[in-house]
């Protein structure tokens, strides 16, 4: 009788450690965007976005709360008591016990067209501290694009862009206001901007209640172009200085600054510009100790060149590690947008490739937030076009992943991947986890979307890779030859798995060292 031959697929049975992706919004009617998060002191967070028809009043604000693996906690729940007219553009900051703030923007009245901005706390169980209330003092015309940031202990700063009318011409600047732990101000309503025609502030808060906020300032006759600007103030509401100039390149157009700090105050600035006499934006970066002094010049995230990249999300924890993502324009696929990332270590280092994180690819996926644990690991959020079925919906993805196909999170799509699609491919597994073009089956659509992976980012050099720095060089060369020399078989050096250390071993390395992933 033959012997029967089994394809390797079917021995290939490695368990999946998570979905690829995570949906945010439970009602899915209409569109659900503009997506903000926070998270607190045990790596839970919190997401609050912008859902239309759901208060039965155009646009409401809702949010939900999530363990540190993405398992819900509750159900969604909604933010703004308000429900006449829009509530859009929300902004949620958190402390270390959980505890949370959402802002957003506002119609006054059912008669009025400005617009004010309105927060509420809430408590790490979900439930509200207090009615929402008004921050600006300043009423007249409009007040938008709130952002929101907290410190461990509960006191924030909120920020946002005031319209005011001159001579029949509407101006726009940068308000801030400040709080207290128990939610009271402190202070006065602070005017940021040293000059008229700014737009999109962000701000971030150290552990002391110092804070910084970043915005755009429009061209005038102090600055020949669109400029970034940042403001440090202490924790009483007074400034530390004059505005500092983040970006130096001259640029056509700026857009929405972000940023984020660590506990001690050093932080990171991320925007995106397209510079003279060029077509496409990029986006920019820029670190800054606590004191304000720069430890880089700007300089550009992305990789991918030729296509517009926007909307830049920034996250640093108190490792001074940091990751920023953003989306990017209609290439590599045609049909829309994708979310793009590139992290950082301590020494503002890329660390590993640029990264797509978003799985589904159909349609258009915008608008990112992102928040980044303690040890570098992050949550990122983003709208993505009909993935729930209706209009925009909002999802999640866990990092770091380097693309979509590294099942494991280790860094690479590697061989162990490729078993994970192998097996669900044959058992039908369900979440399926390797299902990347996200229409509820595997199959070849899925390997040609993995083998594209494979080939286009970063190839598994771990066994060369004896230093353990993600890189192949002398180093690695010479713990294989210290091995060879004293420990034998069984070593580290034994990088073809033979049991014996020897120049075949050399030979793996040399390949790996001149491949890609040399220095």
């Amino acid at each position: 009788m033959k012997s029967i031959v089994l394809p390797m697929l079917v021995f290939c049975f490695l368990a999946a450690s998570s979905q690829a992706e995570f949906q945010v919004n439970t009602y899915t009617t209409s569109f659900q965007h503009d997506p903000a998060i926070a998270i607190d002191g045990a790596d839970n967070f919190i997401v609050a976005w912008n859902s239309y028809g759901q208060d039965s009043n155009s646009g409401g604000i809702f949010g939900q709360r999530f363990l540190s693996n993405s398992e819900l906690i509750g159900g969604e729940f909604p933010v703004n008591t308000t429900t006449y007219g829009n509530q859009r553009k929300p902004s949620v900051a958190v402390n270390d016990a959980g505890n949370f703030v959402v802002v957003c923007q506002g119609p006054q009245s059912t008669l009025q067209e400005d617009e004010d901005i309105f927060a509420r706390r809430l408590d790490a169980n979900g439930q509200p501290i207090n009615g929402e209330f008004i921050v600006n003092t300043y009423t007249d015309n409009r007040q938008i694009c709130p952002k929101v940031a907290m410190n461990k202990t509960g006191a924030f700063a909120v920020t946002w862009e005031r319209h005011e009318v001159y001579s029949s011409l509407e101006v726009t600047g940068i308000s801030c206001q400040l709080y207290d732990s128990n939610g009271s101000t402190i202070g006065n309503e602070i005017q940021v901007e040293s000059f008229l025609g700014c737009r999109y502030p962000d701000v971030a808060m150290d552990d002391n209640g110092d804070f910084t906020v970043v915005w755009m300032q429009e061209k005038n006759a102090y600055y020949n172009s669109n400029v970034v600007l940042a403001r440090q103030y202490n924790d009483d509401g007074s400034p530390k200085g004059q505005p500092l100039e983040v970006s130096v390149t001259g640029f056509n157009t700026v857009t929405r600054p972000a940023i984020d700090t660590t506990g001690n105050g050093h932080f990171v600035v991320a925007w995106s510009s397209r510079p003279n006499n060029t077509d496409y934006y990029n986006v920019y970066a820029r670190r800054y100790k606590f004191d304000g002094t720069s430890l880089t010049d700007e300089f550009i995230v992305n990789t991918t060149p030729s296509v517009a990249q926007q909307r830049p999300a920034a996250a640093m924890n108190n490792q001074r590690q940091f990751v920023i993502l953003w989306n990017s324009g209609l290439e590599p696929n045609e049909t829309g947008r994708e979310v793009l990332g590139q992290k950082y270590d301590e020494f503002y280092n890329p660390i590993g490739d640029e990264f797509i994180i978003n799985t589904y690819v159909v349609g258009d996926q915008r608008y990112p937030a992102v928040a980044i644990k303690p040890d570098g690991r992050f949550i990122a959020v983003w709208q993505s076009d009909y993935q729930d079925g209706s209009e925009y919906g909002i999802f999640g993805e866990l990092g770091p992943k380097i693309v979509a196909a590294d099942f494991t999170f280790n860094g690479f799509v590697d061989f162990k991947d490729y078993c994970i699609l192998a097996d669900e491919w044959l058992h039908w597994q369900n979440p399926l986890k390797a299902d990347l073009i996200d229409d509820n089956i595997i199959n070849q659509k899925d390997l040609a979307a993995f083998c594209r992976q494979y080939l286009t980012f970063r190839c598994d050099c771990s066994a060369a890779n004896l230093y353990d720095d993600g890189i192949i060089n002398l180093k690695d060369y010479c713990l294989w030859a210290r091995d060879w020399q004293r420990f034998g078989p069984s070593s580290a050096g034994d990088i073809d798995g033979n049991g014996i250390n020897n120049l075949l071993d050399l030979s793996a390395l040399k390949s790996r060292w001149t491949a890609a992933c040399g220095e």
